[in-house]
């Protein structure tokens, strides 16, 4: 499997995973600084695009990282029983998992496969967390509301901000109840979920800011730490 994905004892590879239309392939672009329309960008869609496991190398100059994107875990062409050995995840060093809505079966079932093999470290990741925060705050508005109607008066954009404001929090907080709750029925250790969206990811790093942040940094940090730590490690042996 090594030999098929390229693996090289050089470099960190890091798998991306998750359900069918997570966003996988638009949070590889968003953490190789890319944005979908890039050239060599991986590809999106609506559908799942990914048919086989593919190889992005990080374009940062000197990156030791090579990116994976992983076929929909629970399509009808990969079922969920067989997916983490059929995929091969076992040779990554980092699995990110991307959940959507709610952690599934599917993404319990990776977690749990990873605390099998102490070598692979696992992140859960939140996508699309400004899609998600937006939609809830237009469902407290009046119907037909468009935040990006250009003659909505003062007062309603006023209130939009406002309940966007008190969205967000109701989100994060539900988002991170959650996943504890299902890592704690599901018999797994605490984890961290980190809530991001592609655009934040992109303005971390740009070394800009955006209103949209929420633990994208955070992510940035974490994840360029493990490569440290597991680069180290790599050249002490």
């Amino acid at each position: 499997m090594k030999a098929k994905y390229s693996y090289s004892p050089n470099f960190l590879h890091l798998a991306v995973v998750g359900t069918s239309g997570v966003g996988k392939s638009s949070f590889i672009n968003a953490v190789r600084g890319l944005s979908n329309n890039d050239s060599v960008a991986a590809r999106t869609g609506i559908v799942e695009t990914t048919a086989t496991v593919t190889r992005y190398p990080d374009p940062s100059p000197n990156s030791r990282i090579i990116w994976y994107d992983v076929p929909g875990a629970g399509t009808p062409k990969v079922p969920e029983w067989q997916y983490f050995n059929d995929m091969g995840l076992y040779i990554f060093d980092c699995i990110i998992v991307l959940i959507d809505n709610r952690i599934l079966d599917s993404d319990l079932a990776i977690l749990r496969a990873c605390e099998q093999f102490r070598n692979i470290q696992a992140f859960i990741v939140r996508s699309k967390s400004d899609q998600h925060i937006n939609n809830m705050t237009c469902d407290k508005m009046p119907r037909g509301f468009d935040p990006c109607d250009p003659d909505v008066d003062d007062e309603a954009r006023s209130r939009f901000l406002q309940i966007k404001s008190e969205e967000r929090k109701r989100f994060i907080e539900e988002t991170r109840q959650n996943v504890q709750m299902n890592l704690e029925s599901g018999n797994l250790s605490p984890k961290k979920v980190h809530i991001v969206c592609k655009d934040a990811v992109l303005a971390v790093l740009s070394n800009s800011r955006s209103s949209k942040a929420i633990d994208e940094a955070e992510l940035v940090s974490d994840v360029g730490e493990c490569v440290r730590r597991r680069l180290q490690s790599a050249c002490e042996n």
